[in-house]
């Protein structure tokens, strides 16, 4: 009898070991994004994991009221690979305070905020656009940076909202999942300012 308790605590023991395991692999819930500060709404692609700091989820509360130098991270979400693994990708959304580049056209501090996000060894691909997302003007901007064996792809999607500079970094080891990553910026919504 004692042996039949024993190997009944171990099944039991390993199939909660199992069963944590499956919750913890499972696919993550679809999120919708809100900075009501700022009058909008995001809802990031499916299957992402929300890595966003609480400070982070805090912050979004008083983003249009953000004095920092720095650009402040309010989203912080990840494919839940390595970031050595080809099939990893990253969306992070920042805002900085549009007074700190005042003495630059909207454009121009776009553009200069995307090549800081971007990081010293990454290479513009092509040039900056403007392209319309729910009825605001973006400027996007491309780069890569080689990490052999791996090539990172990033597409970088600044607006002014309110007092900010907001952006969009969408980041892949490949050309592929930013794409996709690009078709969640159609579920951006501005209605609220």
């Amino acid at each position: 009898m004692r042996a039949h308790s024993g190997v009944a605590l171990l099944l039991l023991v390993a199939g909660a070991g199992l069963s944590c395991q499956t919750a913890g692999n499972s696919a993550p819930k679809q999120i919708t994004i809100s900075v009501p500060d700022l009058g909008f709404s995001y809802v990031p692609p499916a299957g992402m994991y929300d890595k966003t700091s609480p400070a982070s989820v805090q912050n979004r509360s008083h983003a249009a009221s953000y004095a920092g130098k720095a650009a402040e991270l309010l989203v912080d979400m990840s494919s839940g690979d390595s970031d050595l693994s080809p099939e990893w990708h990253q969306v992070w959304l920042f805002a900085l305070p549009r007074s700190q580049l005042s003495n630059l056209t909207d454009s121009g501090a776009e553009a200069k905020l995307n090549i800081a996000l971007a990081g010293p060894r990454a290479s513009s691909v092509g040039q900056p656009r403007s392209v319309v997302l729910a009825g605001r003007s973006f400027l996007i901007s491309e780069f890569e940076q080689k990490e052999p064996p791996l090539v990172k792809r990033a597409k970088i999607f600044t607006t002014v909202c309110k007092t900010q500079l907001l952006s969009f970094v969408l980041v892949s080891n490949s050309g592929q999942p930013v794409s996709a990553m690009e078709e969640s910026l159609k579920t951006l919504n501005f209605s609220g300012h």
